[in-house]
C-alpha cells in the first residue's frame, strides 16, 4: 500500500481514504481493498504495510491507528442528489446479523437497517427504540450498543456503507409524506443551531468571531445549509490559524494541523424549540404542558435528588430539571450529555438512567408531576385521556385493573397507571395484588410476576 499527496489526481470512486501524519493529509492509494473490507460487517480492521511507517492497523469502529501517530480518514463525493446506502447489524452468536433479518431466535425485529438510517439521520448521536417479539430493545447511536432495558443486555452494533451504493435521492411526494411521518414532531429544517464539545466539556456555538475573538469562516448557519445539502458529506473551515473538517455522518471535527478530534452537534435553536414544543402540544392536546415535570437521580441511600445547577453540596451541573424537560420534549427517546462536578455523565430518556462515562456507575432517573400539577394532571386524565388498562387474566378474558381484585387488595387502579403511563410512556412501574409483587412495562405492554416471573399481556383502551 503506498501513499500520494492530497493533490493528486481525482478519482472517479466516490470515496478516498486518507491519513494525516501529522503535518498533512495523505491519499492511500488502491484503497478499494480498503473500501471493501470496511463494507463487511465482520471486519474490525485492516492491517496495511507502508514504505514509510511500516506495518499499521486501521480499526474501523474506532476509526484510529493502531501502531501509530496518524489519523485515517473517509473522505465521501457526492453530488446534492446522491446519497449512499448504510445497513445496520447486530452481533449475535458470533454472526453479525442486518436488522429486519432474522437473528438465532428466528424473529425478525420490528425496524429494517432503512428505518434504524433515517432515525440516525435526525440524531446522530440519540437512539431509537424497537421490538423483536414481545420484548423491547434501546439502540444507542452514540455506543454503538443495543440494550435490552429489562435484561440488562448488551449487543455490539456497526453501521456500514453497502459496497458501491451511490443511490439518487428521491423528491417524490410520497418519500416526503413517508420522511414527515417519521419526523413529524421534529423542528423543521434551518432552525437548528450547531455546537462543538470545547475544553472542559463544554458545549460552544459556531460563530464568525467567538467570545475570544477568533475568527471562523462558518457559522451555524452555513453549516446547516451544508448539512441540508448532503448529510453524509464534510465541510472544510478555518478558525484562527487552523484549518477543520467537520463530518456530518460521524458528527466530529478534525483538527488539519493537530489531528484533535471533537464531538460535534446538531440541536433545535431557541425559537424551533418553542415552535417544536407548540406542534407537539398540538399532537397530543391531552398531555400536561412542557415544564410542568421535575427530573430526579437516586443519589446515595435511594434519596431521590433535583437536577439543579448547584446542589446542596455545592457541587455545579451543566443543566436543570427544566433543560431536560425540554430535550424530552424534542426526543423523548434520546440521550443527553452533561456535566456534574469533574464528571460527564450521559442521561439516557427512554431507559430513564443515568451513566458516569468515567467511571460506569449507572442511576436511575424518574420524571414527577410538580406538585402543583398533579391535581391539574388529575382532572386532565378524568376528562380527556379516558383510558382504562387491563391485563390477560387466567381464563383468558381482559379484566381492568382496580384496587380489589377478585377479593385481594390492588396497589395500583387503571387511573393509577395512566398517570404513570403518561409521564413515561416507555417506562415500567411496580405494584402490588395480594401477596405479589410485580412489574408492569409499558414499552413491551407486559406484566411480569417478580417471584415467578409469569408474564401476562396488557392493553391501554382508549373509550
Amino acid at each position: 500500500m503506498t501513499m500520494a499527496q492530497q493533490n493528486s489526481t481525482a478519482q472517479v470512486k466516490h470515496y478516498q481514504w486518507m491519513l494525516h501524519d501529522g503535518s498533512q493529509w495523505l491519499n492511500l492509494n488502491h484503497d478499494s481493498v480498503i473500501e471493501t473490507h470496511f463494507c463487511q460487517p465482520g471486519a474490525q480492521g485492516i492491517a496495511l504495510f507502508t514504505p514509510d511507517y511500516g506495518r499499521i492497523f486501521l480499526d474501523f469502529d474506532k476509526m484510529e491507528i493502531q501502531g501509530g501517530q496518524m489519523t485515517p480518514y473517509r473522505q465521501t463525493s457526492l453530488s446534492q442528489d446522491e446519497t449512499e446506502e448504510y445497513l445496520w447489524y447486530f452481533f449475535e452468536n458470533r454472526h453479525w446479523h442486518e436488522y429486519g433479518s432474522q437473528g438465532s431466535s428466528k424473529t425478525k425485529a420490528s425496524v429494517t437497517s432503512h428505518d434504524i438510517e433515517q432515525q440516525y439521520q435526525i440524531n446522530p448521536q440519540g437512539s431509537c427504540t424497537f421490538t423483536v417479539g414481545n420484548m423491547a430493545y434501546s439502540l444507542n447511536f452514540s455506543a454503538m450498543t443495543q440494550s435490552n432495558p429489562r435484561t440488562g443486555m448488551q449487543r455490539r452494533v456497526r453501521r456500514r456503507p453497502k459496497y458501491n451504493s451511490v443511490i439518487q435521492k428521491t423528491n417524490s411526494l410520497a418519500s416526503f409524506i413517508q420522511d414527515l411521518s417519521l419526523s413529524s414532531t421534529m423542528p423543521p429544517a434551518g432552525g437548528f443551531t450547531w455546537q462543538f464539545r470545547g475544553d472542559e466539556g463544554v458545549w460552544r456555538e459556531y460563530k464568525a468571531v467567538n467570545a475570544n475573538g477568533v475568527a471562523c469562516s462558518v457559522s451555524s448557519d452555513d453549516i446547516e445549509q451544508s448539512y441540508q445539502q448532503n448529510r453524509q458529506g464534510q465541510l472544510q473551515f478555518t478558525a484562527g490559524r487552523f484549518s477543520y473538517t467537520l463530518d456530518f455522518s460521524g458528527m466530529s471535527q478534525f483538527n488539519s494541523t493537530s489531528r484533535t478530534k471533537r464531538d460535534v452537534r446538531r440541536i433545535p435553536s431557541e425559537n424551533q424549540q418553542k415552535s417544536s414544543s407548540l406542534q407537539g402540544m398540538a399532537l397530543s392536546s391531552a398531555a400536561p404542558p412542557a415544564g410542568s415535570y421535575v427530573w430526579q437521580f437516586r443519589g446515595e441511600e435511594g434519596v431521590w435528588t433535583e437536577y439543579k445547577t448547584n446542589n446542596a453540596c455545592g457541587v455545579v451541573c451543566s443543566i436543570t430539571s427544566d433543560d431536560i424537560e425540554q430535550s424530552y420534549q424534542q426526543n423523548p427517546q434520546g440521550q443527553l450529555q452533561f456535566t456534574a462536578g469533574q464528571f460527564s455523565y450521559m442521561l439516557d430518556c427512554s431507559g430513564m438512567f443515568q451513566v458516569n462515562n468515567t467511571l460506569g456507575t449507572k442511576r436511575k432517573v424518574r420524571r414527577i408531576l410538580c406538585r402543583n400539577q398533579q391535581k391539574s394532571m388529575v382532572n386532565t386524565l378524568q376528562n380527556t385521556s379516558n383510558c382504562t388498562w387491563l391485563f390477560l387474566n387466567i381464563n383468558g378474558t381482559w379484566e381492568e385493573y382496580r384496587q380489589t381484585l377478585n377479593g385481594g387488595i390492588c396497589s395500583v387502579s387503571s387511573e393509577d397507571i395512566e398517570m404513570n403511563y403518561q409521564q413515561n410512556p416507555l417506562g415500567t412501574m411496580n405494584f402490588t395484588a395480594g401477596k405479589f409483587s410485580y412489574i408492569l412495562d409499558f414499552s413491551a405492554m407486559m406484566q411480569k410476576n417478580l417471584r415467578t416471573t409469569k408474564t401476562r399481556q396488557v392493553r391501554r383502551l382508549q373509550q
